[in-house]
């Protein structure tokens, strides 16, 4: 049917961060005396923020660990943000021959990366908005981003799409009366994205041009 809005996540759908994130995570770690995850470990907390990721990766129950963690995970993150952060395979071409479509990237990370990393791998001028979990005061799987976006750029539920690679997007597509398109190049496995039953599911960037034109 087409689509004239697409929403894409970032971690996951558009770039491959996992082992940046993964340094970052075992230098948080390493700080509070705790031994070096697996970057399977860190990609399976991954999806839902920064801070639900620390709180995750530092089994602290306090509140202060928790927040002096959270500062530490951002300033070692924001020193390896792009040191091995690389587009997907065919991502950046699925742009290219997408570029008349209206394009937004909605992220849980904090909008500060998202656009930093977009920027410094120059895909940041193939989207009208790029958006992180601390944008529209909500994150996946909440709706309401998706639904700001679509009043920002006029857009209508039935011809806007989410897609991205975990069930909070799935989720927050649902709740937003959008269509979903789940990827499985990214962090999650078919058992968990079929759970989520999106409308669509690739294996590649190249299969999601022939399900939005």
């Amino acid at each position: 049917m087409g689509y004239d809005f697409l929403i894409f996540d970032l971690d996951g759908t558009i770039v491959d961060s996992q082992r940046d994130i993964t340094a970052a995570v075992n230098a948080v770690r390493k700080d509070f005396g705790f031994e070096p995850l697996t970057i399977e470990q860190v990609r399976s907390y991954l999806g839902s923020g920064v801070k639900a990721l620390v709180d995750r990766v530092v089994p602290e129950k306090s509140e202060e660990i928790h927040a002096a963690a959270l500062e530490k995970f951002k300033h070692y993150y924001a020193c390896c943000l792009t040191d091995t952060t690389v587009p997907y395979d065919g991502i950046e071409k699925t742009l290219q021959t997408l570029q008349n479509k209206k394009k937004a990237i909605l992220s849980n990370k904090t909008e500060l990366f998202s656009c930093e990393i977009a920027k410094r791998l120059g895909l940041d001028k193939y989207f009208t908005q790029i958006w992180g979990g601390d944008t529209a005061g909500a994150k996946k799987p909440d709706p309401k981003p998706i639904l700001d976006l679509m009043k920002i750029t006029k857009s209508v539920p039935e011809k806007t799409i989410m897609i991205g690679d975990s069930e909070n997007d799935i989720k927050a597509a649902k709740a937003a009366g959008v269509a979903s398109l789940a990827v499985l190049y990214g962090y999650s496995d078919l058992k968990s994205i079929k759970k989520c039953n999106p409308d669509y599911i690739v294996s590649n960037p190249q299969e999601i041009i022939e399900i939005v034109l």
